[in-house]
């Protein structure tokens, strides 16, 4: 449920990166729809292969499991929601967040200010 509420995050983003370049040509909009695709596919990757390695420290592995232990709802839903794949999507997200806070929001434009240069009084 986690992780297709993730991907639901995505496709909607894809729409925002589609509608978000309204002055650009049609061209343009499907470029911004496939940048998505891309940071998304590659950076699923790269968080995949960073879980995967935490997964693989021996204290990591005993610390995720041992909270399970005692606890079998937390179990349940840990065993079912909170997977390896589920985690790498969560630190995508959380990623891709902060990247695209900077990509896709509009900047607003800074009024330019030019310096007259002192005139000679000769």
């Amino acid at each position: 449920m986690v992780a297709a509420f993730i991907f639901l995050l995505h496709g909607i983003l894809a729409v925002y990166a589609f509608f978000s370049q309204k002055h650009e040509p049609i061209g343009e909009r499907f470029l911004a729809v496939a940048f998505v695709g891309i940071v998304f596919s590659v950076g699923w990757v790269m968080t995949n292969m960073a879980t995967d390695a935490l997964f693989h420290i021996p204290w990591f592995h005993e610390w995720y499991w041992h909270l399970t232990d005692t606890k079998p709802l937390l179990h349940a839903i840990q065993v079912k929601e909170f997977r390896q794949d589920t985690l790498s999507l969560l630190l995508l997200t959380f990623c891709e967040v902060l990247f695209y806070y900077f990509f896709f929001l509009p900047r607003t434009k800074k009024p330019e200010h030019r310096e007259e240069s002192p005139k000679n009084s000769d």
